[in-house]
């Protein structure tokens, strides 16, 4: 089945998600996976110039609204922070294999509406899956130190490579010489980027409170699993059913915004398409629309050759 286009816009706000293979708790928290995941997220932030304004990593999915003003960059900070958690939990839990279950989606946040709704989804994590009774007592990654209480935390990143080496060469290789520590940035939300920083801090403390509240409306009669039983859950395990829903197109608090950006996107498929048949044909020069990825080149030796991009052999 293909996977279905992207179009990115540069400076637009996306709901970024994925899910782990068949919804395994690789990410159960703990503090190790916490660091672990924290390191990797905050160099890939600083390493692809990222506008990240909130995340929460569960045990089986994660979600980021972030923005990029290079519409590569966005891909490649998720492909980035998606193969790094990858090897490195992997490493930690044992798992060897596929991580992740899909291609990650990311879908464009139309209006400031939309985009309070997006967050209030995020920092209501654990609450309305009945997992804790109050959002910062979720014991994974999120962002509601920063938001709320404008933390600035530092995670440890390490260098597997330079630690492979070491020990190659019989050196010390001990794990605590291979670290760099590196901080999270996290950016205000648009909406909020006038507000002095105690009044983001006290809007975003509303936010987690409405959507706590309208979690806790939700599952009324329902008590939580709890702190302990969430952290001591084997990470290998598999949920008897993991929630599926299609992918939206887009988040947006009218239906005409809605309308719009879907008439917007079939025009982008159309001249994307036309593009992408050219360029199959042999029309390597061939414009592709703003917000798409030309594909890769790939050519033998001695049709290079042919065309003049290598040498010809003496």
């Amino acid at each position: 089945m293909p996977h279905p286009l992207r179009m990115f816009e540069h400076g637009r706000l996306y709901f970024v998600t994925n899910r782990t293979i068949q919804g395994r708790l690789f990410l159960t928290p703990s503090p190790r996976i916490n660091d672990l995941v924290g390191g990797v997220l905050a160099t890939a932030v600083s390493r692809y110039h990222v506008r990240l304004c909130a995340f929460v990593f569960a045990s089986n999915h994660f979600h980021l609204i972030a923005s990029a003003d290079d519409a590569l960059a966005l891909s490649r900070f998720v492909g980035y922070l998606e193969g790094n958690i990858a090897r490195e939990v992997g490493r930690e839990i044992g798992w060897r294999g596929p991580f992740w279950e899909r291609r990650f989606s990311a879908e464009p946040i139309l209006d400031d509406d939309a985009l309070l709704g997006r967050l209030r989804y995020i920092l209501a994590h654990g609450v309305k899956e009945g997992l804790v009774d109050a959002a910062e007592e979720w014991p994974g990654l999120t962002a509601i130190p920063e938001l709320v209480h404008g933390a600035r935390r530092v995670f440890p990143r390490y260098n597997r490579t330079a630690k492979y080496w070491a020990r190659l060469f019989g050196r010390p290789h001990d794990e605590a010489r291979f670290v760099t520590f590196h901080s999270l940035t996290i950016s205000p939300l648009p909406c909020w980027e006038d507000l002095a920083v105690p009044d983001r801090q006290a809007a975003a403390a509303l936010v987690v409170a409405d959507a706590v509240a309208r979690a806790l409306e939700d599952r009324v009669g329902r008590a939580a699993l709890g702190v302990e039983a969430v952290c001591s859950q084997d990470p290998l395990s598999a949920p008897m059913h993991v929630q599926r829903s299609p992918r939206p197109v887009c988040h947006a608090s009218t239906r005409d915004a809605v309308v719009k950006f879907r008439r917007l996107f079939r025009e982008f498929t159309k001249a994307y398409r036309a593009a992408s048949e050219l360029f199959r044909a042999g029309n390597w020069s061939v414009e592709f629309p703003d917000g798409s990825f030309r594909p890769p080149v790939v050519i033998s030796v001695p049709a290079a050759r042919t065309i003049g991009l290598l040498e010809a052999s003496p």
